[in-house]
Formats: structure tokens, sequence, C-alpha cells
């Protein structure tokens, strides 16, 4: 058996996130399934739709409240 350490399992962590997230149809959680509206300077659209499963016949549609903000070096 092998042991990982804190950071690692914290990547772990991340990283299956990502993965349940953009396997919706083995994963069964929510993802991005669609964009509306005008893009902003850096490519983010106004509005994002949001299936809650793989084969649903919905989605949900959430709006961008506030611009991109990057802290200023």
């Amino acid at each position: 058996m092998k042991t990982i350490t804190d950071k690692e399992y914290e990547l772990f962590e991340k990283l299956k996130n990502i993965w349940h997230h953009s396997a919706p149809e083995q994963s069964g959680k929510y993802f991005i399934c669609g964009e509306a509206g005008d893009k902003d300077s850096v490519g983010l659209p106004e509005k994002i739709l949001m299936c809650p499963a793989y084969g649903s016949d919905g989605f949900a549609v959430y709006t961008k409240t506030t611009d991109y903000s990057a802290p200023g070096y």
C-alpha cells in the first residue's frame, strides 16, 4: 500500500471533481451544456446553461452579474 501526502490528496480531489463534471454520462454530475448572449473582452458569455445530469430534458440559466476582474499587479 502506498501513502500519499496531504498535498497529493488535495490534488487528487481536485482532479476527481474535474473528471466528474467532464464525464457527466458516467458520474451523474451537473455540467455546462451551452452559452447565450454576447461575450465580453475575455470571452466569457453573458449566460451559461447548466444541465443537472446527463440525459435531463431541461437546463438552468445562470447570468453573469459582474465582469471578470483580476488583481492589478
